[in-house]
């Protein structure tokens, strides 16, 4: 972080300050000659790196306030540049400080339009910082710091009389509702305390007449005079500040003020030029005096900060980015090592299993490759699912037929040898013969069933029943042939009765057995 350096400029000469953490320490006291300038000069290539602040006690000052109608945007530039350019048409070291907007009407904007009038006490000292380049944040006054820091010290309601003492003189501030308004520096020729009480008694009082000629300030109202004196010179000050129908005088301690803000040097009289030096670096002022052309080293100090912020951000998301990175390469490495482990167990004990098996003279590479054509095999086969589908519907369709064995292969071709039904041993004409298509196979089921034990005297209802059955199986795409009946039916066979067969042998199940085909 650039090195803070507060150059306080005065009627006289202008005096530099280092700022570091609540001290401030003096390095240098240079004249308006042209000694002084170059030794300013060299000063500041010194010191080339710091931020430099320009902070002018004079008594060249002006203040003009004016309500004007509320705009925005450029117009409200454009507005108040031109009022600047009235009121001081002299001086570029004009600024516009907005103190709010009125409650009723229009609700105008009242604006507090400063300027330091002498440009000729600015002129060296800006041309020898342009000159060397210097980082100026820009130029202030006394009453600037007072509108920051004066309502914390003397309260921020109601009016009042700010007086204070530096270098220059004794200063007179006026705030209302803890907004500036009015501010005039009374020059002193020995310092002395004497001379310090009865400025501080005079210049409140002729303050007083000048608010009220202005109408600043209601005629009899009594106005809130604080003066900050150090407790050496209080006692002092107040023999010849007394309380009037006009004027009512308070006293504040500088150095309990000083240390309140945060100021860690002592204090040694009543002069409080440390403490505004220190509340400008603390409470910077939004508005300044410098005109765009003498800050510019300033702003781009800025955005190289704001970029070298920018980089550093990028940087620590980069770092962390790459530590989270780092983390998740450790923990995906933990997990190889350990899957790595297991797989070194998982291998050993294969072995072991390997080992153990009958040894045969098939290597594990042949062996692969039979699995894989076994595989192969597998799933070129046809499924005998819709062929058993089918089966399952018909066996529904007639509950009193039993299924006993079941049995399935795959063939080229078809047995003819096995009767078809409807031979001429049955009666009945044949059904047109499946022909399969060029190349494929036959899905074949071989069936085992028997009838209920009562229709073994209706050798009839037998025969019905089985052709109904295959009849139930037969369609386009399946053959159907009755392999065996549950008796003999062909003409070289001697019929016998039922109560001849029942002589003969005890009564059985009638059973039957069937061949279904289906073109793959």
């Amino acid at each position: 972080m650039a090195a803070r350096r507060i150059l306080l400029l005065d009627g006289s000469s202008l005096t530099a300050y280092h700022w570091n953490g609540g001290r401030i320490k003096v390095e240098g006291e240079f004249s308006p000659e042209p000694v002084g300038i170059e030794a300013f000069a060299g000063y500041l290539k010194k010191h080339r790196a710091s931020l430099f602040y320009l902070l002018a006690d004079t008594g060249d000052e002006g203040f003009q306030l004016e309500d004007l109608p509320y705009v925005q945007g450029s117009d409200r530039a454009a507005l108040l540049q031109r009022r600047l350019s009235q009121y001081f048409y002299n001086t570029p070291l004009a600024t516009a400080i907005p103190l709010g907007r009125a409650t009723g009407g229009r609700r105008d904007e009242k604006i507090l339009f400063a300027a330091l009038t002498r440009i000729e006490s600015f002129t060296p000292w800006l041309e020898a910082i342009e000159a060397a380049e210097a980082m100026l944040a820009g130029v202030y006054s006394i009453p600037l710091v007072l509108a920051g820091c004066g309502p914390q010290v003397v309260g921020a309601g109601g009016t009042v009389l700010f007086v204070s003492l530096t270098h220059g003189g004794v200063r007179q501030s006026f705030l209302d509702g803890g907004r500036l308004h009015f501010s005039r520096l009374s020059q002193l020729a020995t310092q002395s305390v004497e001379e310090i009480g009865r400025a501080c008694a005079n210049e409140s009082a002729k303050i007083y007449q000048y608010l009220v000629a202005q109408r600043q300030l209601p005629r009899g109202t009594t106005l809130r005079t604080v003066v900050l004196a150090h407790s050496a010179q209080m006692q002092a000050l107040q023999d010849f500040c007394h309380s009037s129908a006009e004027l009512q005088f308070e006293f504040i301690d500088l150095s309990a003020a000083a240390r309140k803000q945060g100021l860690k040097d002592p204090l040694n009289d009543s002069s409080a030029d440390k403490l505004f030096i220190h509340c400008l670096i603390t409470k910077t002022p939004p508005q300044q005096f410098a005109p765009a052309r003498v800050t510019r080293f300033h702003k781009l100090w800025q955005i190289r900060s704001a970029i070298t912020s920018v980089g550093w951000l990028i940087l620590a998301g980069c770092l962390l980015y790459a530590g989270k990175s780092a983390l998740e390469i450790k923990e995906v490495m933990d997990r190889t090592d350990t899957i790595r482990i297991a797989t070194g167990a998982d291998t050993q004990r294969y072995n072991g299993l390997l080992a153990d098996l009958p040894k045969i003279n098939l290597t594990p590479e042949n062996l692969r490759a039979l699995t894989g054509r076994h595989e192969a095999l597998q799933k070129r086969m046809p499924a005998m699912t819709p062929l058993l589908t089918h089966l399952g519907r018909a066996l529904n369709e007639s509950p009193r037929i039993e299924l006993v064995r079941l049995s399935w292969k795959l063939a080229d071709v078809l047995d003819a040898a096995a009767p078809a039904p409807g031979s001429a041993a049955s009666g009945t004409s044949a059904p047109p013969a499946v022909v399969p298509a060029v190349g494929a196979g036959w899905a074949i089921l071989e069936l085992e069933g028997q009838l209920p034990l009562v229709m073994v005297s209706d050798q009839r209802a037998q025969i019905e029943l089985i052709e109904n059955f295959a009849s139930r199986l037969r369609d386009a795409k399946t053959d159907v042939r009755v392999l065996s009946r549950p008796f003999d039916i062909e003409s070289d066979k001697p019929l016998r009765s039922a109560s001849d067969a029942n002589k003969a042998q005890p009564a059985a199940e009638p059973k039957f057995s069937l061949r279904i085909a289906r073109t793959l």
